[in-house]
């Protein structure tokens, strides 16, 4: 089952980050995907409102797993190190962690739900086209390249050059 989860929570991300277009994860605001989904007015005034019941509660549990990681950060860096302590914050980071991931595992639950099956299916194979892009654009960079869909780099000619000493 948490398997599924995560599996779901990836699809969601990696749909949400094949187009240009509205930011905060609202995947079915962007154009592309809506109309590749083929979302109606009805499940898209759904999803928005099971984000923004959900928002307030993960916005909650994202803080305080930050405050958790930095509880941890601090420990580990003390000049003397505790144990107990370390372990502690370590339980208590991971316990924020999951508390964080079982809330999104439940919005995108309901958000699958509005979809129909077909969509559920398009989805999944637009998901699979995104990792692809991400994998020949991360071998592209690893040999030189700028990565298949990666703009130039912005720099002008010789920017970045300090002219030879006078």
């Amino acid at each position: 089952m948490r398997r599924g989860g995560l599996a779901l929570a990836a699809l969601l991300l990696a749909v949400g980050a094949l187009a240009q277009g509205p930011g905060d994860g609202k995947w079915w605001k962007r154009p592309r995907i809506a109309q590749a989904l083929e979302l109606t007015p009805a499940q898209t005034t759904e999803l928005e409102g099971i984000f923004a019941k959900s928002r307030p509660k993960l916005i909650d549990l994202r803080a305080d797993l930050e405050k958790r990681q930095f509880d941890y950060e601090q420990a580990m860096s003390a000049p003397s190190v505790d144990r107990k302590q370390v372990e502690a914050t370590i339980e208590a980071r991971e316990a924020s962690r999951a508390r964080l991931q079982k809330e999104l595992a439940l919005m995108e639950l309901d958000m699958k739900q509005i979809l129909t099956p077909a969509q559920r299916e398009k989805a999944s194979q637009l998901r699979e086209q995104m990792r692809q892009k991400m994998i020949d654009r991360r071998r592209s960079l690893r040999q030189g390249g700028t990565g298949a869909d990666s703009p130039p780099p912005n720099r002008k000619a010789g920017a970045g050059t300090r002219p030879a000493p006078g």
